[in-house]
């Protein structure tokens, strides 16, 4: 067997690849489609690296259709605009799957999800306002996604066999959101485990702060603003907030800077240079509390990590990621909370709910069950595309 794994430049595919090479040794082909080499986040190496840009009003796929035939399986890597036109030259015939991140189905298959509050919106509205080619740009993105984007979006995705959004809840919120002619079946799948990426070399490390983390990135869907504006008017003047701003859009990180520093003073810890994971995770750990005030899910991994270690967790209420952690057993409290009642951020887990958090986060993002799910997915993919699998699957790990 061969799965071909179709990808972009970015850090999760690092966190994959070892998964799928374990369970399925030697059958697995990377492809990265980026805008240029050498590549910026992802650090493994590529069997092939396509630089080819797509049309801008008319996305083609950028490899022919030979290029798919050797395969039994291909797997997009999220189902953005450099990847999903690639569904068009894939044999209807070789299953696909769809390991969705998140941005890939919330900016265009769930377009009236609300994503900015108050006061990141209006950021967002000022700093478009102010660039001219961005906000051109913007306009030129909504016309296509009006006339075309969307509609091969809809399209590419009825081709796909099976679908893994980050939370189990998503998956309803893409099937429910328009008629589709078929929809591809769910599989359970995450980027990462807690032995090999999340923790590792932090195991059994507990919080050891109160400082604050706020966000997972310079992104308009983290609504820091509204958080720098609560926390100021909570009076929180003396405690460290910590606001990773290495990913994303620089323009927002500058402004979120000069936001953080005129609030927080020295108190305001940017973290501006992208780092590995060990180091990230030894300055977060002194954070005992952590807002993540996005809409949308997002920041699940920095959300599981901070579990793990022992924080207490604020996310919004309306956040398909509150269901989610809410229903597994979790300690978890929302911004609305917050809000009504400050006390809470000088109020720490007890114990016993950290023990609880950690048994469940440790357990779900467990190596083990990284290699379980892996092997359903792909028998899933296997059977909805009717491919023979006993011969292969008896190499797997069991």
């Amino acid at each position: 067997m061969k799965i071909l794994h179709l990808a972009t430049d970015e850090k999760f595919l690092d966190h994959a690849i070892p998964v799928f090479e374990k369970v399925y040794p030697g059958a697995n082909d990377v492809y990265v489609f980026a805008e240029k080499t050498p590549l910026k986040y992802v650090k493994l190496n590529p069997d092939y690296i396509e630089t080819k840009r797509s049309r801008f009003f008319y996305k083609k796929p950028k490899l022919d259709k030979k290029a798919y035939t050797k395969y039994d399986l291909i797997i997009f890597h999220s189902l953005g605009v450099s990847t999903y036109p690639e569904l068009k030259n894939v044999p209807d015939d070789t299953p696909t799957v769809w390991l969705g991140w998140g941005f890939d189905y919330y900016n265009e298959l769930l377009k009236n999800f609300p994503l900015h509050l108050d006061a990141t919106q209006k950021i967002y509205s000022r700093l478009l306002a102010s660039n001219k080619k961005r906000r051109v740009a913007a306009l030129v993105k909504d016309f296509l996604h009006f006339f075309w984007s969307r509609n091969d979006k809809i399209r590419a995705v009825e081709k796909i066999s099976v679908f893994s959004p980050v939370l189990p809840e998503e998956y309803e919120l893409v099937k429910k959101s328009r008629d589709w002619k078929c929809f591809p079946k769910y599989a359970s799948w995450n980027y990462g485990t807690m032995e090999d990426n999340l923790v590792k070399g932090f195991e059994g490390e507990t919080v050891t702060g109160n400082a604050i983390l706020v966000g997972n990135s310079a992104t308009y869907t983290g609504n820091h603003a509204d958080v720098f504006d609560l926390l100021q008017k909570l009076k929180v003047n003396d405690r460290k907030v910590v606001a990773p701003l290495s990913y994303g859009d620089p323009q927002l990180a500058k402004e979120l800077t000069c936001m953080g520093r005129e609030y927080f003073s020295i108190h305001f810890e940017p973290l501006i240079d992208f780092m590995p994971i060990e180091d990230y995770v030894s300055i977060i750990k002194k954070c005992g509390y952590v807002i993540m005030n996005h809409i949308r899910q997002q920041a699940v991994g920095n959300i599981v990590i901070m579990l793990y270690l022992g924080a207490r967790v604020f996310v919004r209420h309306e956040n398909p990621v509150y269901d989610f952690f809410k229903k597994s057993g979790v300690v978890i409290s929302t911004v609305q909370e917050l809000e009504a009642d400050p006390g809470l951020l000088n109020q720490p887990l007890t114990e016993d709910e950290r023990r609880c958090n950690k048994v469940f986060v440790s357990d779900y993002w467990s190596r083990d069950k990284a290699y379980e799910r892996t092997r359903e997915l792909v028998e899933m993919a296997l059977i909805k595309g009717s491919v023979a699998s006993p011969a292969v699957l008896s190499d797997t790990v069991k």
